[in-house]
């Protein structure tokens, strides 16, 4: 395999270009779901007042009670993006979504920059970004209005920067740069890039807290290695694992708030390991994609060379997997773990090129096109294309879905439903009702202690002649249970192809 560099810019290109189809292809087609909700709620009115705050779309002003006012401003530098799109497009499913699909196409390209720099083999980059691109996990999250589109690509960066910084040799003729190079074995060049990522990583999602992690398992190893060879603890490895520890210290004492918000969510010993089904949900067979995985660690280890990236890899992926296994204490998601499959796809285009290599090695008598037909292979056997064909899945929402199509639901209760009519629902979801100044009975919030109790809605129905009652399956925490009873006992259900799915309809009085 000797790729040109016109071949290689060319092939990027194609696949950077699905990337894109796979990604923007019927991007409104789904409707919001979850936070997303509340993403283009704050998002909506921060492109409207300038404040982070709750937008109310039902009524076009911002929401007075602002019952989401700890989570506005949440992933800030994401949502101001989201803002500036809707500012010039408006308010819809594909103009709030767009900019996570910009950063999916960011992060093929880089990691394609990233895979060639670790590896070493720009066919590695390809093959790394060519699996990004058909990702099912990368096209969920790449189409949806939360930040872990943008999370994915920036942590990464952050990542790539920290081991140059610590890794990469100096060769510039900076004197500041030269010594500290001579002396701790660092590249200052990158202190900048890392600081800048590293804040903007920050200020993404709080999971970059992981990089203490990754890098405390990696220095540690090494710090062993360095001591075995030289019976010395100085060097850069162990300063760096005693300046974790002193931060702890020091956080503990004079910032124990804000330390504690990254260490709320960690507790010993959990027991999450469907986390391993997750983060390998892109392919067919989880063992071939194990093989692969084992096989592209392997490879770069026994490359001349490539210890050190192999290892910075191999920690950055598995230990971030077993802290979410063992250490994190939050409902299990894909969402979380999003962010760590950069690196299993690099060392897993890894595997892939290291098989194409034993090919090449060993039926050379077939001529060096041989290795096209494994290439194939792989790609055809390894990826789960069934998902491309299911009933339900980032392109079509079906009542089968796991999420509810309230697009639809609500696209019939507006059409349906009369000037007088109430609503009894969640009001975060009121995108899907917007200028419609109906008047709503709210419940749950966006996390609530409180439930709608039997009362509540006897007295809704009561003093109103006619309304509506919306109910998901995951409202149900925020009800009674007396109450949900009597709703379905006392108040008609519609029926109707539109209100299918893990949802309930209730209307009264029409």
């Amino acid at each position: 395999m000797n790729l040109t560099k016109k071949h290689t810019i060319t092939i990027l290109i194609i696949i950077i270009l699905l990337g894109a189809i796979l990604r923007f292809y019927k991007l409104g087609a789904t409707s919001f779901v979850a936070d997303e909700f509340l993403d283009i709620n704050s998002s909506m009115a921060y492109a409207k007042t300038g404040v982070w705050q709750n937008w109310d779309f039902n009524f076009g002003q911002v929401n007075k009670d602002n019952v989401f006012e700890a989570r506005d401003s949440r992933a800030w530098i994401y949502k101001w993006q989201v803002a500036q799109i809707l500012k010039i497009f408006g308010a819809s499913e594909v103009s709030a979504r767009s900019v996570s699909v910009i950063w999916g196409l960011i992060s093929i390209g880089l990691i394609y920059f990233v895979a060639a720099y670790f590896t070493k083999k720009k066919e590695i980059g390809l093959l790394a970004a060519a699996l990004f691109a058909i990702s099912i996990t990368g096209i969920i999250f790449d189409r949806r209005l939360r930040m872990y589109a943008m999370f994915f690509p920036v942590f990464l960066a952050f990542s790539w920067m920290i081991f140059r910084f610590l890794e990469e040799e100096y060769k510039g003729k900076i004197k500041v740069a030269r010594y500290f190079y001579e002396k701790l074995e660092i590249n200052l060049i990158y202190l900048a890039p890392m600081l800048v990522l590293g804040a903007i990583s920050i200020l993404t999602h709080q999971l970059t807290g992981n990089i203490v992690i990754i890098f405390f398992v990696y220095a540690l190893i090494l710090a062993v290695q360095k001591y075995r060879k030289n019976k010395s603890f100085i060097n850069k490895y162990f300063l760096g694992i005693c300046a974790i520890v002193f931060s702890f210290i020091l956080g503990k004492i004079f910032f124990p708030a804000q330390l504690g918000a990254y260490t709320a969510g960690i507790d010993f010993p959990n027991s999450h390991w469907s986390y391993i089904i997750n983060v390998f949900s892109d392919y067919s067979n989880l063992i071939l994609a194990l093989a692969f995985l084992a096989a592209g660690v392997y490879h770069l280890y026994k490359t001349e060379n490539l210890r050190k990236e192999s290892l910075w890899l191999s920690v950055s992926f598995f230990s971030v997997l077993f802290s979410a296994i063992l250490l994190w204490d939050r409902n299990v998601g894909d969402q979380y773990i999003f962010f760590a499959e950069s690196f299993s796809i690099i060392l897993i285009a890894s595997g892939i090129y290291a098989m194409l290599w034993f090919f090449e090695k060993n039926l050379e008598k077939f001529g060096k096109k041989i290795i096209y037909i494994p290439l194939a292979l792989a790609l055809l056997i390894l990826p789960n294309w069934a998902y491309f064909f299911e009933k339900s899945n980032a392109y079509r929402q079906t009542s089968a879905s796991d999420s509810v199509n309230y697009k639809k639901i609500f696209s019939y209760f507006n059409k349906s439903r009369k000037a007088e009519d109430v609503l009894v629902t969640r009001n975060f979801r009121n995108f899907y009702w917007k200028g419609g100044k109906i008047k709503i009975f709210s419940f749950g919030g966006e996390i609530s202690n409180d439930k709608l109790t039997m009362a509540e809605i006897q007295e809704i129905v009561s003093q109103n002649p006619s309304g509506w009652v919306i109910i998901s399956d995951n409202d149900d925490v925020y009800i009674a249970n007396d109450a949900e009873e009597w709703i379905d006992k006392n108040i008609p259900r519609v029926s109707n192809s539109y209100v299918r799915g893990k949802v309930s309809v209730y209307r009264w009085g029409n």
